[in-house]
């Protein structure tokens, strides 16, 4: 299909390209044999499985380590060359029983190329078929790569891990020029001022305001420009609990409510001052957090609260965090969507956030914050068998997750894991995201899922 994000293979001769083209395709369509230079055509197939959360265009190209370089196999280096250059995503075969001097060579031009350096690159450490190899990669971080994972594409060991990761260096959707750079919904109960909050976004009245609750029945969305960035603003309906009576419009506008969620890659809580944080808030605050989603929870109608102090906001926020203490991790703020009173730093923040969850940890960053990390770390040297975590990557954004292989999963209770997550956010940066720990023990998950 035309326009789709373009994922290709690339290596030396005879690493098993052709055998990793046709594992994930699912096909016999590369010819693969233990003659070296058997592909000498990019080959492209259209990928479109429920393992991928988009379709996508898989490229296999032909080895390029051609000792003897005729008009012909130079043609043929060229447009493998321009074709990586055109790519979203190089995945780059190395045999890991056999690492030869032109393997440095290829890591050296994919570097060296003014296009390619900025191209997101997966080096596979193929034909790994014990859990011993898997682990010992030591040789190849030493040579400066950034994301590495240990597969056998003859024997699919390690799939589920590799279409996680192809699923995260592709974009969440594929994308047209016009599309916004950030989608912001905004959720709360009824007459909070969700859409006064849209139209003070907006400059104008683009949603009917209203004191009588669930005025907003329908999610409504426009577009606007701040610092440069083109925003999508969507007022949704008010969540309220089950209508006793089953009326199909309540039921149809939490429907839209809740899509409306699930298309946002921010979300905005709005809590109304005069009530505070009640238990239907918690409640929304849950479903929110379950998605993963980017979130902040804004306190608007501050100007109603009456004989306000210099300490008011802290002994409000303190009350809201005693009622629900993961408040202390999720950005909280005060405002006044009708005196646009703090709208700008609303959106400041959200702005900031987004750009926080899109952030995409390389693995060898990772494993180099748990290395050091792990050594200072004295929490665990209490138990006579330790946790231990052998391997760290991200798999996905939204929700910000990383999976951790490990000894037993059952060694990493909640505190342990807490002590982890909490590391995580601080050397990266992540304060005000969702981090998630996903645990698998190591002897798990080494043949993908069909």
């Amino acid at each position: 299909m035309k326009g789709l994000p373009v994922v290709t293979i690339v290596g030396r001769q005879n690493v098993g390209k052709s055998t990793l083209f046709n594992a994930i395709l699912r096909a016999q369509s590369a010819i693969t044999e233990n003659t070296a230079g058997v592909t000498r055509d990019v080959l492209q197939k259209t990928v479109e499985r429920s393992e991928f959360k988009i379709p996508f265009t898989l490229s296999d190209t032909p080895g390029l380590d051609i000792e003897n370089i005729d008009e012909i196999s130079g043609e043929i280096i060229e447009i493998a060359f321009e074709h990586l250059r055109n790519s979203d995503l190089i995945l780059h075969v190395i045999d890991h029983k056999d690492l030869r001097k032109y393997d440095h060579k290829l890591i050296e031009l994919l570097k060296k190329d003014e296009v390619l350096k900025d191209k997101s690159v997966l080096t596979l450490i193929n034909k790994v078929d014990t859990e011993q190899d898997e682990y010992d990669l030591e040789p190849f971080y030493k040579l400066g790569l950034n994301e590495l994972l240990p597969i056998s594409a003859l024997g699919r060991r390690n799939f589920d891990l590799l279409y996680q990761k192809i699923n995260f260096f592709l974009p969440d959707k594929i994308k047209m020029p016009e599309d916004p750079y950030c989608k912001i919904a905004i959720i709360g109960k009824p007459n909070s001022g969700k859409s006064s909050l849209l139209n003070t976004f907006l400059g104008y009245k683009r949603a009917v305001v209203s004191d009588v609750p669930g005025t907003t029945r329908d999610s409504v969305s426009d577009q606007f420009y701040f610092q440069n960035h083109k925003l999508e603003i969507i007022d949704t309906a008010g969540i309220r609990r089950k209508s006793k009576t089953g009326e199909s419009l309540e039921f149809y506008s939490y429907k839209r409510t809740l899509h409306s969620l699930g298309e946002a890659d921010v979300v905005v809580l709005l809590i109304d001052a005069m009530k505070g944080l009640g238990e239907f808030d918690k409640k929304i605050f849950g479903e929110i957090q379950e998605l993963g989603k980017p979130m902040i929870v804004a306190v608007n109608k501050w100007d109603l609260v009456p004989e306000k102090e210099s300490n008011s906001w802290k002994h409000f926020k303190d009350r809201m965090e005693a009622k629900l203490s993961i408040l202390k991790e999720r950005p909280l703020l005060s405002l006044s969507a009708k005196e646009k009173l703090r709208t700008h730093k609303l959106l400041e923040s959200v702005v900031s956030l987004y750009e926080k969850s899109q952030k995409k940890l390389t693995t060898r960053a990772l494993n180099d914050w748990l290395s050091k990390w792990g050594g200072k770390n004295k929490v665990q040297k209490a138990s006579n068998r330790p946790p231990k975590v052998y391997y760290a990557t991200q798999v996905s954004q939204i929700p910000f997750k990383i999976l951790f292989f490990v000894n037993d999963t059952k060694l990493f209770p909640s505190n342990i894991l807490s002590f982890y997550r909490k590391s995580i956010v601080t050397e990266f940066g992540l304060d005000g995201l969702s981090v998630e720990i996903e645990l698998r023990n190591r002897n798990e998950g080494k043949e993908g899922k069909e």
